[in-house]
């Protein structure tokens, strides 16, 4: 009976330290919470318009990380609802289901290539991807496909432009999959927002907007990769997000010839280049004042105070973090929206303090390096003095 008491009385004084931290919480970051509760929808600046284009694609897949069925919905949350011109590489099987998705909305399908290794860059790749299949940590769920996907991203993006009728002042790849929970997004990414991002960023980088190139990022590398160098080859850590990027025309130009220099090289010396991510890392330390970025959990961002982000999320209640870039991306009203359904969808976790999210600012990847590396940090050489013809 006793020990029954006991346990009793510990699950009390927890359920009552639990409540006090939350109600301390509370009154500590009432202030904070308030100031970043809807934005105001009047007296919104207006920017000029400019077209953008989004361009994505999908392939079968002898291997996938997810089901046919997993794409075919994240397919509808994607081209059923977002408006802006949307150009999508596929093969000939799957061009009937990406146009029924896609409906009355602009569309342009491209089915010249049947498989991810018929792309120009990739095309004498196979044997040298299934080759490096065997260095793969995570070989049991990758493919020489995937990896051959992953790759042509920047390949695919630049081809868009070029084969598009429309004259476009920003591209951006957008995975297909990228769209997997209820929204509201339509037109999107806002020109606006893109326009506010840019003029942001280039005051930052001290960067030109039209040789800015945009990455969501997830975490910057660990300060034991400062000394990294590119002969050490790509760096595989957590660093950028390859789901959505993109830039001007004349950026995306730029980046498929660099991706591209930096994969051949690599993949001719027997190193793994088979995750575009490690890749596109080593190209961020290479190459950082070209790059704007946001970061959700940056510790130090001013929309991060007051929150307690074992509870709230780094920024509140934003949804799935990785793809905090479609919120950061679009208009105020849609992301006002967003809030009320991520709000409404929080009841269940009434005992959570709940904080409606916020908005982030624009980060120089540049910026975020000599913080994590320290103020001495500069960026390293490139091998066979490339920069003389790809420029920083």
């Amino acid at each position: 009976m006793r020990k029954r008491l006991n346990i009793l009385l510990v699950l009390c004084a927890a359920s009552f330290l639990l409540i006090l931290y939350q109600t301390q919480s509370i009154i500590r970051d009432g202030k904070s919470s308030l100031k970043y509760a809807l934005e105001p929808e009047t007296n919104i600046a207006v920017h000029t318009e400019h077209r953008s284009l989004l361009v994505s694609g999908l392939f079968p897949l002898s291997k996938s990380k997810h089901s046919a069925e997993d794409y075919r919905s994240w397919l509808s949350l994607f081209l059923g609802p977002i408006t802006t011109d949307i150009y999508f590489f596929t093969s000939p099987e799957l061009a009937e289901l990406v146009a029924e998705v896609r409906g009355s909305l602009p569309i342009t399908i491209n089915t010249t290539f049947t498989t991810p290794f018929d792309i120009p860059p990739l095309s004498d790749s196979k044997d040298a991807y299934e080759r490096m299949h065997e260095l793969d940590r995570e070989g049991f769920r990758h493919s020489p496909e995937l990896y051959a996907i992953w790759n042509g991203k920047p390949y695919y993006l630049d081809e868009a432009l070029k084969n598009s009728e429309k004259e476009y002042s920003y591209a951006f790849w957008c995975d297909a999959g990228s769209f997997r929970h209820e929204h509201v997004y339509q037109n999107w990414p806002y020109s606006g927002r893109i326009e506010e991002i840019w003029d942001q960023g280039s005051m930052l980088s001290g960067t030109a907007k039209e040789d800015l190139l945009f990455f969501p990022m997830w975490e910057p590398p660990h300060e034991n990769m400062k000394d990294w160098q590119d002969s050490m080859g790509p760096l595989d850590t957590d660093f950028s997000e390859g789901s959505f990027f993109g830039g001007s025309p004349q950026t995306v130009r730029w980046w498929k010839e660099l991706f591209f220099l930096y994969h051949d090289h690599y993949l001719s010396q027997g190193i793994f280049v088979g995750k575009d991510q490690t890749l596109i890392n080593a190209l961020f330390l290479l190459y950082p004042s070209r790059v704007i970025t946001t970061w959700v959990t940056d510790p130090d961002a001013p929309a991060h105070k007051g929150l307690v982000s074992s509870v709230e999320g780094a920024l509140g209640r934003c949804g799935d973090n990785w793809y905090y870039y479609q919120f950061w991306l679009s208009d105020v009203q849609t992301r006002n929206q967003m809030r009320n359904i991520w709000n409404s969808n929080s009841w269940f976790q009434w005992w959570k303090e709940r904080s409606t999210c916020r908005l982030t600012r624009v980060l120089s990847v540049k910026d975020v390096l000599i913080r994590r590396f320290g103020p001495n940090w500069k960026p390293p050489a490139s091998f066979n003095d490339s920069r003389t013809h790809i420029s920083m």
